[in-house]
């Protein structure tokens, strides 16, 4: 019976020729939940009729004595389990006879004991576990095609669990990605609320589709990308992330799969590797409510900003004399006498953030449902709000629920839903001329002005004048040389709502014991709508130029994906000595994106907000369909519980392939050795000192396929005096095929002093074949965009070092250590003969190239030239003999000596006069050719501690790091120091400008002068020159102190379960020699090269700070009670 209404139900989820109704979860969820109900209905009276007894049991930490929650309790060699709630209590309705119950969880040893059940009565089963620092008998569930003990897996599969970071300062997911595992990097881009980090596992594995990696809540795959669509940008930053839409209170744990060798049975789009993010479940018994709230500020460091500086002039000019600047600040300033204002740090305030979470939780032997709903509101520490509407803001409300119905003993279903409403602001920001943190950083103090063409009298600064909230009519209060003023572009808004459902369905059966199948359904539908709008007559204080009338862009972006999978794992013993699980199945995805945008300007008056307004309109719209089939299988063989053998692969059919391209085949293999499980291990001589110990080796393949359209040849409406037509577009190529992905690895893990340390080490080599590049075809044949051509490779390999220790485990004081290690050496092997690309496209100052031969994100640009001393022997190119500089400032063809430069400068001179001179080492007449590092460390990883105190007390901490041949773009300096109209204000450069142009200086003063400007001339035509650092870093991410509230009090004095109170903080410090704002920053942020997640800028604009706002600080207050 219950296989036909298995059967049954997957008909009616998945009807046949009705693919519209797929797009509708709320229409498959009125249908799947009446059969759920009757699956109930009907089986429950064979569950009552069976003869089954019931186990109860608490299991608590060996030396604390403490309560575990999250244990997985159950029978050896069978699906039949629960888990231990909050108070560490389980119960289990099992038939009658013998059995062998097991209690397992990450981060504590297993242990087994055999229970007699017998029919209508209770057994009482109690556990003790002890913390371990490795765990083999732990369970992995992606990659593996079922579940899996980490024991028998040849490949590393890294799980974070949720529970250990309960009182850490995270408020989204990819907080709690950030800073755990080895060769997992978040890359976030700046400090605005809600913004979102884009994710690298062991670094590229493509050039230029999606580097980041597939992610799955469920076993249903989501929308992982981020940005405001293909019509709204914000200049880079404040973009937020799909992911971070996942309630982080609902997530139980989550399984990385770090490259092909792991993920090969996810097919096509996991070279990248694999997220799988797994929520929470009830468990039986009474209802149990557990609330969280949190209360927070936020500031961004001020010493990370320097200044705005200037300085005085004479009399000659009017608007930066002295006598002006002197009345205006209220300074006794003398002419070329340097001064400073802060002007980026008094727009800041201190932030504030609310998080209100609560859940409830239980059920019975037949239903078991969990359901959490949570309310995220930030107002971040960007404040100038008294300029204009613009706003830093992120609010979310977050809702998930999970119910488990087990009509049978050999049947379970799990239906889940997740739902978010978010509203996201942020200002203009990065680099962005419409940029308010830009313009303020562009500042000069000594243009700065209350009314344009007036000169104030008066001291203080443009925001008074009787006025507490701005300048009264048109002003420049904060000096802008150029575009717009800061009140102007606090006058542009942009926002965003979204809405985002996540559902599935999944049906377990288990008709013997060997068998067992199973089948999910999921769908993920996200609709974002993005506007960026600037009323009508914005320009207040008539300075922009853009549209000053107004203007509005809107941008619709629906994204639905249907996730499918069937699958069956058939498990069984050869003999006494050898047992064998073998996986099979299909997994199958269609996603389609449609994205609806137009805009509206020129506004004919006030008060009008919509398109339709505008007096010139345009409109855009796409649209995506891909669809991919796979089958896989997987055959493990174990031999006596210590030798492992895995055998498997995938075969995979994509709409995206070219038509002569057919289906791909990822192959896989590995073994897992466990010498200490061996008999007798550990009796004698060196074995001894090995309590666990670990070897392994995987390979396998995955793939990635190109875009949608990307085979086709297409072409482009066109609109002329003549009528419509069309215009050639896209070349396509018939065949494109996926480029592939080849991973080994190979690793070991080691446990001694009875498990309480622990090594975990691993080293990968991957190469990316036929990889997609954009190739320039021969204009001639009418198309002059680039091709996506199989024509690319990348040679890739790593280490990554993890080791774990409790040096100290007693009831009243308890230590847990950890540090981690991630190398990285990737180069781009071949482009098939095809140009080198730049990141920015043709933009001159991003300086980051995809080039054979170095690392995919590698730096080019200018070089000065060089003393003899440093030119290597052999080469020709133009050097410095001792006591020349790289100038010809007297114009006579030779290197200037510092007595031609003091007879130079022995009268004042401009810095725009003074071009140093470059060198071309290879003589090809290029001169910004020059190798001048990567944007990708060498090194990174974290390491921190957890200790409990007097009991009740729980204190930890997380430091990251990025080491090792690390250079960071600080293009935020080279304007400051460089640019004559927007720049020049830094400390350096405004005395090197003071001291030339100063008619008392003397004229070694000004020699000196010049070779500091050595240091500081940037920008075009020296671009890299002078504007890339060392940019290695130790940050302390997070600290938290905890206070548990003794579990007697709690339920006598406050008749509660639990309460906590934590303090804890973000951001805390940072130690760096780079001079920047914060080597974390990055112009592009999630999504904001392209909504689709790939491409040159998206995967390789990496360290490109550029006018952002660094990662505040936050400290955070929570209180956690449960009852």
């Amino acid at each position: 019976m219950s296989r036909r209404m298995n059967s049954s139900l997957v008909a009616r989820v998945l009807p046949p020729h009705k693919e519209a109704e797929m797009w509708s979860p709320l229409r498959r969820l009125r249908t799947v939940l009446p059969w759920s109900v009757g699956l109930v209905l009907c089986c429950a009276s064979v569950v009552a009729a069976q003869g089954t007894g019931t186990v109860r049991g608490t299991v608590t930490d060996a030396v604390s004595k403490r309560p575990v929650d999250g244990v997985s309790v159950f029978v050896t060699g069978t699906d039949l389990g629960t888990l231990t709630n909050s108070l560490g209590q389980f119960q289990l309705n099992l038939p009658a006879g013998q059995v062998e119950l097991r209690v397992r969880r990450v981060g504590y040893g297993t242990t087994s004991r055999k229970v007699t059940v017998t029919a209508g009565e209770v057994a009482q089963a109690d556990f003790e576990v002890s913390q371990v620092a490795i765990g083999l008998d732990a369970v992995v569930v992606t990659g593996v095609g079922g579940s899996a003990e980490r024991r028998k897996v040849p490949n590393t599969v890294a799980t974070i669990n949720t529970d250990n970071l309960r009182n850490a300062p995270v408020v989204n997911v990819s907080e709690q990605l950030a800073a755990r595992e080895p060769g997992v990097t978040l890359l976030p881009s700046g400090g605005l609320a809600g913004e979102g980090a884009r994710i690298r596992i062991r670094g590229a594995a493509s050039l230029s589709q999606p580097n980041e990696p597939v992610v799955y809540v469920d076993g249903v795959r989501v929308d992982r990308s981020g940005g405001w669509g293909d019509f709204v940008g914000t200049g880079g930053g404040g973009n937020p992330s799909r992911i971070d839409d996942i309630n982080p209170e609902a997530v139980e744990r989550i399984e990385v799969l770090k490259g092909a060798a792991a993920a090969t049975l996810y097919g096509t789009e996991a070279s990248a590797g694999v997220i799988q993010i797994f929520t929470r479940t009830g468990s039986r018994g009474a209802p149990r409510f557990d609330f969280t709230t949190e209360q927070g500020v936020s500031n961004f460091p001020n010493g990370r900003y320097e200044p705005n500086y200037g300085f005085a002039r004479d009399a000659s000019d009017p608007l930066r004399s002295y006598t002006r600047l002197n009345s205006f600040y209220g300074l006794s300033l003398q002419p070329y006498q340097v001064f400073s204002r802060p002007f980026v740090t008094s727009l800041f305030e201190t932030g504030y953030t609310s998080n209100y979470s609560g859940s409830v939780s239980g059920g019975t032997a037949a239903v078991t449902y969990y359901v959490n709903g949570r309310f995220q509101h930030e107002n971040g520490p960007w404040g100038a709000e008294q300029l204009g509407p613009a706003r830093d803001f992120d609010q979310k409300a977050q809702g998930s629920a999970s119910l488990q119905l087990f009509p049978a003993d050999n049947v379970k279903i799990r239906v889940n839903t997740e739902y978010v409403d978010a509203h996201h602001e942020t200002p203009s920001n990065n680099n962005n001329i419409f940029g308010t943190i830009s313009v303020a950083l562009f500042g000069h103090p000594e243009r700065a002005e209350c009314f344009a063409g007036s000169l104030p009298t008066g001291t203080g600064n443009c925001t008074v004048n009787g006025n507490p909230n701005g300048p009264i009519g048109p002003g420049n209060p904060y000096g802008s040389a150029a575009f717009a003023t800061e009140r102007e572009n606090m006058q542009e808004r942009l926002r965003q709502d979204a809405k985002h459902f996540t559902g599935s369905i999944n049906v377990a059966y288990q008709p013997w014991q060997a068998l067992s199948v199973e089948g999910t359904l999921g769908v993920d539908v996200v609709n974002q709508v993005s506007s960026d709008f600037a009323p009508f007559g914005y320009n207040v204080d008539q300075t922009i130029g853009f549209d000053p009338e107004g203007y509005k862009f809107l941008d619709d972006r629906t994204r639905r994906e249907i996730t499918a999978e069937f699958k069956a794992t058939w498990n069984r013993r050869l003999g006494d000595d050898f047992a064998s699980t073998f996986v099979g199945g299909g997994q199958g995805f269609i996603a389609k994106l449609e994205d609806a945008a137009g805009s509206g300007e020129l506004f004919p008056g006030p008060g009008l907000e919509v398109i339709g307004a505008g007096a010139l309109q345009t409109s855009y719209e796409r649209f995506l369909e891909t669809v991919n089939v796979g089958v896989f299988g997987q055959e493990q063989l174990g031999y006596k519980d210590y030798v492992f053998v895995t055998l498997g692969g995938r075969y995979d059919k994509n709409s995206a392939f070219g038509r002569t391209s057919q289906g791909v085949f990822y192959p896989k293999a590995g073994i897992s050795f466990v010498p200490t499980s061996m008999p007798n291990w550990g009796n004698s001589g060196i074995t001894s000192r090995f309590s666990t110990l670990r070897i392994r080796l995987a390979v396998g393949q995955s793939g990635l396929q190109p875009g949608a359209f990307d085979k086709l040849t297409t072409y482009s409406p066109l609109a002329s005096v003549l009528g419509p037509g069309l215009a050639p577009n896209n070349l396509g190529n018939p065949d494109l095929k996926p480029e592939i992905t080849t991973e080994w690895e190979a690793g070991t893990e080691i446990g001694v002093l009875h498990d309480r340390a622990a090594l975990d080490f691993t080293y990968w080599k991957r190469v990316t074949r036929d990889a997609l590049y954009p190739r320039q075809f021969a204009p001639s044949g009418g198309f002059r965009n680039v091709q996506l051509s199989n024509v690319g490779r990348i040679d890739s390999h790593g280490l990554e070092i993890n080791v774990t220790g409790l040096p100290v485990n007693r009831p009243s004081f308890s230590v847990k250590v950890f540090a981690n290690a991630a190398y990285l050496h990737e180069i781009v092997t071949s482009l098939g003969g095809a140009p080198p690309l730049k990141v920015g496209g043709s933009y001159p100052r991003y300086r980051n190239f995809v080039k054979e031969g170095y690392a995919p994100n590698s730096l080019f640009g200018a070089k000065l030239v060089q003393p003899c001393s440093q030119r290597p022997a052999g080469a020709t190119y133009a050097c410095l003999a001792p006591g020349q500089n790289p100038y010809d400032l007297n114009g006579d063809g030779n290197f200037d000596t510092d007595a031609d430069m003091l007879a130079w400068l022995a009268v004042p001179r401009t810095l725009s006069s003074m071009l140093p001179i470059r060198v071309d080492e290879n003589g090809n007449g290029d001169f910004l050719d020059h190798y001048l590092g990567k944007s990708t460390p060498d090194w990174a990883g974290s390491f921190g501690m957890s200790a409990t105190l007097f009991r009740n007390f729980e204190l930890s901490n997380v430091f990251e790091y990025k080491t090792g041949n690390y250079t960071i773009t600080n293009l935020t300096f080279a304007f400051r120091n460089s640019n004559a109209v927007i720049g020049r204000n830094s400390r350096r450069a405004a005395t090197v400008e003071a001291t030339i142009t100063n008619p008392a200086s003397t004229a070694q003063q000004r020699v000196d002068a010049a070779k500091e400007w050595l240091k500081l001339r940037a920008l075009t035509p020296y671009d890299g020159l002078n504007q890339n650092e060392n940019g290695k870093f130790l940050r302390w991410r997070e600290l938290s102190l905890t206070y548990h509230v003794p579990g007697a009090v709690a339920s006598r004095r406050l008749g509660l379960r639990h309460i906590s109170f934590t303090v804890s903080v973000r951001n805390l410090a940072l130690w760096t020699g780079y001079t920047g704002i914060d080597p974390e920053l990055n112009e592009y942020g999630r999504g904001g090269a392209g909504s689709d997640l790939g491409g040159i800028d998206n995967n390789f604009g990496e360290g490109i700070d550029a006018f952002g706002l660094a990662l505040p600080r936050r400290i955070t207050f929570s209180t956690r009670f449960g009852f």
